[in-house]
This record gives C-alpha cells, sequence and structure tokens, in this order.
C-alpha cells in the first residue's frame, strides 16, 4: 500500500532539467573558446575549425529541439554566420531559410538578408527585405533597419522613407532628435556621401534642437572630435553603480580619469589593477571614474566584484550607446581620458597595456595636477 506513496515522493524529488536559452549557449561558447586560448601555445588553425564545426553541431541542435521564442531565429542566423565562417555555404543558406519571417522580427530579417547577399543569394535577400518591411516594429528598431538598408543592404530610398516617415510620425522635439540621431548614425556609415557629412549632420542636429536629450549628444560628440590637449573636456553629470551623482563641475581642483571599457575584455584585470594602483598612489588629488559599454549591468556588477575594481562606476546597460561613450566620441576599449584640475584636457586615447603606454598615462596625470596656474 505505501508504494504509490513513495513513488509519488521519488518522483517529486526528481530534478527537471532547466531549459537552455541561446545565451547559454553563447556563454558556453566563450567558455569553450577562452579554454582553446588558454595554454601556453596559441592553437593551430585545425584546431579552430574543430571548435567551430563542434560548436556548429550543438547550434543546429539547440534551434532544433530546444529552442523557445526569438531564440529560435537568433539562433538560425548565428548559426548561419557559424556556418559561413566554415565556408559552409548550403547549410548556412539553410539556417537562413529556416527563418520564419512571419515571427521574427524585422530587425532579424534585414541581417539575414544581407548573410544572404553575402553568398549570392539575391533572390532569398531580396524577399527577406520585402518581409521585413512589411513587420511591424517599435521606432527604435524601424531606425536601426532604416540604417541596415542605406548601409550594407544599399536599399537608400528604402531606408530614407523609414526616416522620413518616422520624423512624420514624433510626437515631440525629443522623438524628433532621437530619430535624427538614428540618421546621422547610418550617414556616418554610408559610402556614397561626402567625407563630412556626418559631423555637418551632427551640427545640424546640435543647432536645431539644442534642448533635447539628442541634441546635446550631438554637440557634445561633435566637440569631442576636436578634442586637444588644455582644450576644454565636455561637461557630464552621471550616476555610478553605487547610486552616487558624479558632476565634472564639482571636481575642480581633482585630475579626473575616465576609463572606458568592457569587463568581458580579456585584459580588463589589468586595467583594474593598474588603475587600481594609480588611484593608490594619488589618492583624493585623482578621481578616477570608469564608463562601462557592457550591455548587461547585472553580469557588469559581477564582473567589478570578481576583478576586485573598487573605484566608481558608471554602467546604464546601454553598450556602446552608453551617455559618456557617446559625449566623449568613444569607438573602442579600453580607452582613457584625463582631465585637469581645471576641466581642460590632460590626456587622450590612453592606456595600460605596455609600459610606453603606462608611461604616457602618468605624464598625462601629472601634467592634470599641475596647479591651474601651471597648466597653461
Amino acid at each position: 500500500m505505501a508504494v504509490i506513496p513513495l513513488l509519488a515522493a521519488a518522483l517529486s524529488c526528481q530534478t527537471v532539467p532547466a531549459v537552455r536559452t541561446l545565451a547559454d549557449v553563447q556563454r558556453a561558447f566563450a567558455a569553450q573558446r577562452e579554454a582553446l586560448y588558454a595554454g601556453e601555445k596559441a592553437p593551430t588553425r585545425e584546431q579552430e575549425l574543430d571548435l567551430l564545426r563542434r560548436q556548429a553541431q550543438e547550434l543546429d541542435a539547440f534551434v532544433a529541439h530546444e529552442a523557445a521564442g526569438d531564440d529560435r531565429w537568433n539562433g538560425r542566423l548565428m548559426l548561419a554566420d557559424l556556418r559561413l565562417g566554415l565556408r559552409e555555404r548550403e547549410p548556412a543558406v539553410a539556417a537562413l531559410r529556416g527563418i520564419d519571417a512571419a515571427e521574427a522580427s524585422g530587425l532579424l530579417l534585414l541581417t539575414a538578408a544581407d548573410m544572404a547577399a553575402r553568398v549570392n543569394e539575391r533572390e532569398l535577400r531580396d524577399r527577406l527585405v520585402d518581409q521585413a518591411l512589411q513587420r511591424p516594429a517599435p521606432l527604435e528598431e524601424r531606425l536601426a533597419m532604416a540604417r541596415l538598408l542605406m548601409t550594407l543592404l544599399r536599399e537608400v530610398p528604402r531606408g530614407e522613407k523609414l526616416v522620413a516617415d518616422a520624423l512624420a510620425e514624433a510626437k515631440d522635439d525629443e522623438q524628433r532628435a532621437l530619430v535624427r540621431w538614428y540618421q546621422c548614425d547610418a550617414i556616418r556609415a554610408r559610402e556614397d556621401l561626402p567625407e563630412n557629412s556626418y559631423f555637418d549632420a551632427l551640427d545640424k542636429l546640435a543647432k536645431e534642437l539644442p534642448d533635447t536629450y539628442y541634441g546635446s549628444i550631438a554637440r557634445d560628440r561633435s566637440a569631442a572630435s576636436q578634442f586637444t590637449i588644455g582644450g576644454p573636456a565636455n561637461k557630464f553629470a552621471v550616476t555610478t553603480t553605487m547610486g552616487a551623482r558624479v558632476e565634472l563641475a564639482a571636481l575642480r581642483g581633482k585630475a579626473v580619469l575616465l576609463c572606458f571599457w568592457s569587463a568581458a575584455d580579456a585584459g580588463s584585470r589589468q586595467l583594474v589593477e593598474q588603475l587600481t594602483a594609480l588611484q593608490q598612489r594619488h589618492g583624493d588629488s585623482l578621481f578616477v571614474l570608469g564608463v562601462s559599454v557592457d550591455p548587461d549591468r547585472n553580469a557588469f556588477h559581477r564582473a567589478c566584484a570578481a576583478l576586485g575594481a573598487t573605484f566608481p562606476q558608471v554602467c546604464d546597460g546601454h553598450g556602446w550607446q552608453a551617455e559618456l561613450a557617446l559625449r566623449y566620441g568613444v569607438e573602442a576599449v579600453p580607452t582613457i581620458v584625463v582631465i585637469d584640475r581645471a576641466g581642460a584636457i590632460a590626456g587622450l586615447n590612453l592606456r595600460v597595456d605596455t609600459k610606453d603606454a603606462r608611461d604616457d598615462l602618468d605624464a598625462a596625470i601629472v601634467r592634470a595636477l599641475r596647479p591651474a596656474s601651471e597648466s597653461r
């Protein structure tokens, strides 16, 4: 009589396997790649290819049997990219054809269209573009689609129409500025326009919509392109991950070191160690602020703890669209900007990965710490 209750109890204690997501697969792949490069000898090309083949097989099984929701289509897009890396054209095309245009986002379909174009699948490419433009999408996704159309896909009139429609539908100046910011970004990546078109568009946005968020970003990004040693730094006011408010104006009298970085980079431990040492050496006279371009704030917090990064950090979770990265025109990380006691630039595009780079950083800090009367 006790067999059934005992059996039920045993079944209730069994662990239900966790459902994997595409993010889980990507993390596993990153760990596999890190392990491959962990040895003293660099892996051979054949070892690299063998890893890619195994990952392609695993991803193929994932999208076929485990993936749910958008992971089904994002996984197929990733699989196509892996297959192209292995020069396996037909499996790559098959992965692209497996994307359901009725369920995938317009942006994903346009990304798939670009891949199809790269393998000369013109009919598939055109069909994916047409299907993408029929999909409903929120404003920022439509603007990202416009950028893809005007750049990689070379469908300029269709991209410009998306921008024009978005401008016509904009409810206020903030939305108009957002649309025009995306338009500036697309102009920057276009190869069919004069060289200075991007900065002309930024200046126009800053002039016509100066009181909007992206109008001010455009102004600062344009100014950052002309930074010089001794020239003014861009003002900022940000909130750290610990909730403290940091304003450049309130830091007058101190040297300020802005380090734009990603905790996911291979050299992040050395970077944190060097910046921590600088902070300890100079004490209160130097304010070190880390500015993250990581898209996941929680993952960034965990990485900072693991790396022992104790100096203040800013991470808004916007990745490369992080506010300070935009205002300072940052396009590569890690990179360091040093600002002197009076709010002027004392060092640009600095690093810590070589002795010469560390010497340059030290020299910039020495300049930044000079009394205001000596810094001119």
